[in-house]
Formats: C-alpha cells, structure tokens, sequence
C-alpha cells in the first residue's frame, strides 16, 4: 500500500474519531448548567491546527502548488475547519454570565414569560431593581412585562422600608398589582443578597437567580430543581418566607396611600 494512501487512511480515521469526541466534548458542555472551562479545549486546539496549517503551507509552497491537489484541498480544509470551529466556540460554547442591567432586563422577561401564572416568587431587597420612582418603574420593562402577565400571585420577600421613598416604592407596586403578596425578611440577616425569580412551568420549578456584582453588572444562574444549586434556593426561599414578617392591612394600606398622594 503507498505512502500517500496510507496518509489517506490515518486521516480519515483520525477526523472520524476526532469529530466524534469533539461532539461527546460539546454534548458535556450543553450538559453542564454551571460555567465550566471545557470550551478551552475548542479554543487551543482550533488555533494549534491554524498555526500548524500556515506553518505547512509557507513551508511546502512550492510542493503544494506544483499543484498538490490533495495537498491543497488538506490544507484549505485544514484552515477552513479551524477557524470556524473557533468563531462557533466563540458564538455557542461559551456560558455568558455576567450582564448589565440592559442585557439582564430581556433575559429576566424572558424567563418570567414562560411561567404558569399561577404565582410567581420574587427574591427582593428594597425592589429598587424596578426603578426608584413611580414614573421609573412605570417605565422599567421588567415591571411592565411582570404588571402584564396578570399572574393570580406574585410573592415577594423584600426588605422593611424604612424612608418614604421606598414605602412610595411599595405603595406603587401594592396598588398596581393587588395581587401581590409582600413579607420583610426576619431577621434581617435571612437577606442573603441573591435576587431572582422562581416560577412554574408545566408544574415544573424553574429559578433565574443573580447577585449583583458592581453597580448595574450582575452575574446571573439559571436553574432547576434537578440542579443541587436550584433545589437549595427554592428550599431556601420557603424556609424564609415561612419565617417572614407579615405586614398588616394598615400598614400595607398606608404605603398605597402615600403613592396615591404623591401622585
């Protein structure tokens, strides 16, 4: 058997068997809910097959175009293949995490759209993340899209307000949607600092969570049930609310009644 059919031979099985642990590599990554650096591999390797192809071919110009189709045809898939596997590394493979408030907004209506509307728990501080004033939150898509949805419940574990602006804050979103439920975190420490959202879909728990890192940048974790980190939030979040102070009817009526009057 020649040389070059050998060559052949190798090449074939050696793409076979790479294409196929290349596609168990990215099934791991889809698999994975937590970010991971497994994408790295795509990254060193697509560049170690380009660096190795111009090397080739600046040094075997003459061989290749005497012409060497065969050699040709490696060459430019060899090129081909390895900078598209790293554009598609780059554009699929990659966990985004981190967000602005702009880049978080979509992804946090995006989640809350799918839900049941049965009842929706929210993960709250002072809920300035909907704006600091009645015209901002008017404004603010994450409030519009929630205020939309019409959902029968809407559970929030939030902070005590302790100066006006904030019990305005509460009023507003008290008066907008009767349907909401709101509990102070008791004690204060229950607070854990994790903000996010926990939602049903086809009787399933789904939970988009996020801390915030820096002013307006967050890192976001999205979850389920199935998912240890998923299954200790809701738990978490039941243990808390079950804990919660309960405002009463006055002092909730009070907060509307100081929007009402600003407005």
């Amino acid at each position: 058997m020649e040389f070059n059919h050998i060559t052949a031979i190798l090449l074939s099985g050696t793409s076979i068997c790479l294409g196929a642990f290349l596609g168990v590599l990215r099934s791991k990554i889809f698999s994975t809910k937590s970010k991971t650096n497994l994408h790295r591999f795509f990254y060193i390797f697509s560049t170690t097959i380009f660096l190795i192809s111009i090397f080739f071919l600046f040094n075997n110009w003459n061989e290749l175009f005497a012409p060497n189709w065969f050699g040709i045809v490696v060459e430019f898939l060899a090129i081909i293949s390895s900078v598209s596997l790293f554009i598609l590394t780059k554009k699929y493979l990659v966990v985004k995490d981190i967000f602005n408030t702009s880049e978080l907004d979509p992804i946090i209506n995006k989640f809350t759209e799918s839900a049941d509307t049965d009842q929706i728990k929210l993960f709250g501080g002072d809920l300035n993340f909907f704006g600091n004033s009645p015209p901002d939150i008017d404004l603010h898509p994450q409030y519009r899209t929630l205020r939309s949805l019409q959902f029968k419940k809407i559970l929030i574990l939030c902070e005590k307000p302790k100066d006006t602006s904030v019990k305005i804050r509460y009023g507003k979103i008290l008066h907008d949607m009767p349907q909401a439920q709101i509990r102070y975190y008791e004690p204060e420490q229950a607070d854990l600092k994790v903000r996010g959202r926990i939602i049903e879909i086809h009787r399933s728990i789904k939970l988009l969570m996020y801390t915030k890192i820096q002013s307006k940048i967050y890192q976001a974790i999205e979850t389920d049930t199935a998912n240890s980190n998923g299954a200790l939030y809701n738990n978490i979040w039941e243990l808390v609310w079950s804990l919660a102070l309960v405002p009463d009817a006055k002092e909730m009526q009070s907060y509307k009644d100081l929007f009402l009057n600003k407005s």
